[in-house]
């Protein structure tokens, strides 16, 4: 309960500060230029049907492009941070293709996937990718040679370390990576479904009232940070349920 009353005292002031920014931004320029939440969120409600629609596009694409991120770049990522040779190799080509922004393939994507989904999913999953790799390498990299040393004196194969040891280990520091990374991933998003072709997503509904219908405008962007919110809750929810130690006090001695 102590939660979920700083989330909504956090909404609170965050949607007092919109309004102030509203009000003082109007006052420059002398009319309703930046819409206030009131307007915002009652766009919200009158386009309710059309944003759905456009909420869950969104949300597919940005669940799936996760997906795959983690699929391919968790193990991957473990096997480089503990596997030392793998390290030795792999760990510089990381070093020199992770600088790269990953959006200056957008337009080669387009090329080679269309403009379609698959684009869309791709350039998020390949952002993501990164992010989940470079974590999970250094998490595996960084657990304490003791405990891998008395799970190994137990008998251990290679496959029970991975799965008892450098796993759980790992796992907090790739969750927290992937909770950082639902921005920049939704960034990436709106950048793809503003790049291709008109299309369903929060995205072009964005890009398409942003001139003359500004008001839904931020109603799409409001849709936006309630997924982004969402996705947030549902990893520190995994977190809670994966990673229990962590959340286990301590009690005195």
């Amino acid at each position: 309960m102590k939660r979920v009353a700083t989330y909504i005292a956090s909404i609170i002031i965050l949607l007092f500060l919109w309004e102030i920014a509203s009000l003082a931004v109007d006052a420059i320029y002398q009319s309703r230029f930046l819409p206030g939440p009131y307007e915002a969120f009652s766009q919200v409600v009158k386009n309710a049907a059309e944003l759905q629609r456009h909420f869950f596009a969104s949300a597919a694409r940005l669940l799936l492009a996760m997906l795959i991120a983690l699929v391919i770049a968790l193990p991957l990522g473990l096997l480089i941070g503990h596997e030392r040779i793998l390290d030795r190799f792999i760990s510089p080509m990381i070093y020199i293709t992770y600088p790269i922004p990953q959006v200056a393939f957008i337009l080669f994507l387009f090329l080679v996937f269309g403009t379609g989904n698959a684009t869309k999913v791709v350039i998020v999953a390949l952002v993501l990718f990164f992010q989940i790799l470079v974590s999970a390498r250094g998490a595996a990299k960084n657990i304490d040679e003791e405990y891998l040393t008395s799970v190994r004196s137990a008998g251990a194969t290679h496959w029970q370390l991975y799965w008892h040891v450098i796993l759980p280990a790992s796992l907090p520091d790739i969750l927290t990576s992937t909770r950082v990374s639902i921005g920049l991933g939704i960034a990436f998003l709106y950048i793809a479904e503003t790049s291709a072709a008109l299309g369903t997503g929060l995205g072009t509904f964005i890009k398409t009232r942003m001139l003359f219908a500004r008001e839904q405008a931020f109603a799409g962007i409001v849709a936006m940070a309630i997924l982004g919110l969402v996705l947030y809750v549902v990893i520190e929810l995994l977190e809670h349920l994966l990673c229990r130690w962590k959340f286990v006090r301590q009690r005195p001695v």
